[in-house]
Formats: structure tokens, sequence, C-alpha cells
């Protein structure tokens, strides 16, 4: 039987202000606001149904030119790039001993791709499986252990990732997002994504009908006359993604295309959870999430097969997963402790 655990973060951890205090939702301590090391990464490319994507590998320390590592690659949040999120991760799992793999999916940050800024999970999961394949190419990494861990959309990727690619050894979704349209119809209403979608599909027969692409806003504080439609009009997301933008993602696009939000609304890896196995998966998720809700994460480990092993950290919101500690680095630990147990020597 799969287990499921709890991790309380120490008191003084938590004396973060709740989201209505804090709009910004930064720790209370600036200390616990993580920053990514550049020195860490080497910058890599790949290519990936014909389109050459750019990503950054972490090696672990020490590791000499020809030494072979178990391989991690990862995935991050939607309309993310390389630099946002997962440098965090990386690091961690790197100086664990695996060699890890991040990466810009196509038509986003330094990766090639038309139209650009253009989200599709179906091809995003295509890259990620590319990436796997690139990973157990490399002469400095082990086949027989590759393993993937993902953060956000990232963490539902991985789960249909490794549903697809049966190389995969280990999964590990973190804060992940499993059923996309119902997570928006939770938020907005049967009748209010109804509307939402229409608007949305107006849209993209006006791109039919003109060959011009459309686009909307990444993310915004909320619906206004200014700003009608947005990918995500969540205060929290405008948070995160306004001030990584500007102080380490330069790439990361303010705009995305509104053909993205068709097949994205209708991601759900909940189904694929079941073909993952027997691959032994892990889901880590925040005990308060309003952006990517706890109940579709249980619903996912629900489905699962063993082995499994669900961790619930307690969280104020979603984005303490990101780039905030104590919450990356118990996330991560328990990650390396998954990929540990896993991708041992055969």
């Amino acid at each position: 039987m799969g287990s499921v655990k709890m991790i309380r973060i120490r008191p003084t951890a938590m004396a973060m202000a709740e989201p209505v205090d804090d709009p910004h939702y930064l720790p209370a301590d600036p200390k616990d606001l993580l920053k990514a090391d550049p020195r860490r990464r080497s910058p890599v490319r790949f290519p990936s149904a014909g389109v050459p994507l750019a990503g950054y590998l972490y090696r672990p320390p020490g590791a000499k030119a020809g030494d072979r590592t178990p391989g991690v690659a990862m995935c991050g949040p939607i309309s993310s790039v390389k630099e946002q999120t997962l440098p965090h991760y990386a690091e961690r799992i790197s100086a664990a001993g695996f060699t890890v793999l991040t990466f810009d999916p196509r038509s986003f940050g330094e990766s090639g791709g038309e139209p650009r800024a253009h989200y599709d999970p179906n091809r995003v999961i295509e890259d990620y499986a590319n990436a796997v394949t690139y990973l157990s190419t490399r002469d400095d990494i082990d086949p027989a252990r590759i393993g993937i861990v993902g953060v956000c959309m990232g963490g539902g990727f991985a789960v249909s990732t490794a549903a697809r690619h049966r190389k995969v050894r280990a999964v590990v979704a973190i804060a992940g997002g499993y059923s996309i349209g119902g997570t928006f119809q939770r938020f907005m209403g049967v009748e209010g994504f109804a509307k939402f979608r229409e608007q949305i599909n107006e849209l993209v027969m006006k791109e039919y009908r003109t060959g011009e692409v459309q686009y909307i806003p990444t993310i915004s504080k909320g619906f206004t006359p200014e700003i009608p439609l947005a990918v995500m009009p969540l205060e929290e997301a405008f948070s995160y993604y306004d001030r990584t933008h500007r102080s380490d993602a330069p790439t990361w696009s303010e705009k995305m295309t509104v053909a993205s939000l068709e097949p994205y609304f209708l991601y759900n890896s909940i189904v694929h959870a079941p073909l993952v196995a027997p691959t032994p998966i892990l889901f880590i998720h925040g005990t308060k999430d309003t952006a990517l809700l706890p109940e579709f994460a249980q619903q996912a480990y629900d489905a699962a097969l063993e082995p499994k092993e669900f961790i619930w950290i307690e969280t104020h919101n979603h984005i303490e997963l990101y780039d905030q500690d104590p919450y990356v680095s118990v996330a991560a630990a328990e990650a390396i402790g998954w990929l540990r147990q896993y991708l041992r020597s055969p």
C-alpha cells in the first residue's frame, strides 16, 4: 500500500503573512527567498520533433567529464523558462550526485519553435520525453538510472511523461497540475468558466479567419476592463512572474498565444497516473494551494498504482514551493530520498 506523510514546517518559518496581508507573497525573512547560482549550470542544446531546445545541465560537484551518474530531467511551471523555479531544485538534486537537465519548452525562452509562446501540453510532454532520451544518449549518464522531477505543470507532465516513456525509472511530482479544466471550473464556476472558454474560442476563430496569431497577457492580477483575458489571472502568479522576469528570467514571455488555452484546459494527467506503474511515483503537494488544488493531487495519487507515496507539506500558497525556503529544501530532500531509493546501481 502507498504511504502518506505530513511535514509540518517549523513555527519560525510560518511567520509569513497570509496572502491577503502580503500581496507579493514574499517570505517574512528575506534570506528565505532563494537565489540561484549560475555557476552551477552549463548550457546544452538537444532536438525535440525537429525543434532545437535550450537547456542547462547541472553536474554533481566534483564529477569528472567521464563519470557516469544517474540523470534527472526536470520540467517547470506553465510559461516558465529554465531560469525560474527549477534551478533551486536542480542545484540541490545535483549536489546529491545526480546530473540534472532543465530546458525551455519549444517556443519559449531560448528554444526554437513557432509561433512563439504557444503552450500545448502534448508538445511539452513530447519535449520532456525527448529530454529523457537526450540524457540517455550522453556518455556521462547511466541510461539505466534516469528519473524525472516536475514542479507545478511540470509535475503533471512528469506523470504523463512517465506513462509515455518506459525508460523513466522514478518520478517525483511537486505541486503538480493534474486537472486544469477542473481547477478553472472550480475557481470560476460552471457558467463563468464556460463564458471564459467561449471568449477564448472567439479569439481562436479570429486567428483562423485572419491568419494572425492572437496573444493575451500571460499574467494579470485579475480580470479588468484593461485586461479582460489572461492565461493566469491570479495575483499570486503575477507576483512571482513579474518579480522573477525582472530579476532572473529576461527571456520569459509576458504574452502567450490564446490558442494555448484550448489544449491547456483539456489537460488531465489523473487518467495517466495508473499507466506510470510499475515505475515508482512520489507526489509532493502543499496543504494550502489556491492555484493547483490539493484535491486533484489527491485524485492523481489515488489513481496511481504501486509503488507510490504522497507527502503533504504545510504551506500557505502555491509559490512557496517555487523559490522559498524551507519549503523548497524540504521538498527537494524528499525528492532526493525517492530518487536515491529507486535509481540505485542496477
